[in-house]
């Protein structure tokens, strides 16, 4: 489900909270790599050449679970995206639906969905953080690729990759970035055809099928 996880203030985010989001997609809650700032110029929405829009991701895809189906409805709002998960009707959870909106991003060869919370599902002094997400799609195949949390915390300890990040964050599985918007999409550009960034088989499982 999805958590609010107060920190530290701090001068970049200029609020009191985070919220975490994505947490119902996670195999391992809080694995994860989320950014301040998203994968689009989001002052530049309507002039960002990078932002495109695909029908092909619109429908109803289903993700196996160890204990039920969960359905991620796609919904193109003009040129962004509305995402919602929730478990199947014969699923026995407490859990409720979660909603995303979601960015579509093409660097070179490769499509990324930037997904961030609703701003209505955002208490008033959390910030929604962003995920990016390598997109794969073959036919009726979808998955949607994170960066590999624990690669990029070395790669940032050993000064391999200089992107901006929170120091000392309270949950150490966890990577909050705050690099620039160019520098994200230079990484993005960099790392796309790394498998041992984007990993297809982590065990974080965000595979689907269309229902």
């Amino acid at each position: 489900m999805s958590a609010s996880i107060p920190i530290q203030s701090h001068p970049i985010l200029r609020v009191a909270g985070v919220v975490f989001a994505l947490v119902t997609l996670l195999a391992l809650p809080g694995c994860w790599v989320y950014s301040v700032e998203p994968l689009y110029e989001e002052r530049l929405l309507d002039h960002d050449p990078d932002l495109v829009v695909d029908q092909s991701l619109v429908g109803s895809w289903a993700q196996l679970d160890e204990e039920c189906v969960w359905i991620l409805s796609i919904e193109l709002i003009r040129d962004s995206y509305a995402l919602t998960m929730a478990p199947s009707p014969d699923c026995n959870t407490e859990d409720k639906p979660t909603h995303y909106e979601g960015h579509l991003v093409k660097l070179d060869n490769h499509r990324f969905l930037d997904v961030a919370p609703k701003s209505d599902e955002v208490c008033d002094l959390c910030l929604p953080m962003h995920s990016f997400l390598l997109v794969s799609q073959q036919a009726d195949r979808l998955a949607l690729i994170p960066v590999d949390n624990q690669w990029l915390a070395r790669a940032l300890t050993e000064k391999r990759v200089g992107l901006a990040h929170l120091e000392n964050h309270p949950l150490e599985t966890m990577v909050v970035l705050t690099a620039s918007t160019r520098e994200l999409k230079e990484f993005a550009r960099k790392y796309a055809d790394d498998g041992s960034v984007f990993k297809a088989d982590s065990e974080v499982k965000l595979r689907f099928k269309r229902r």
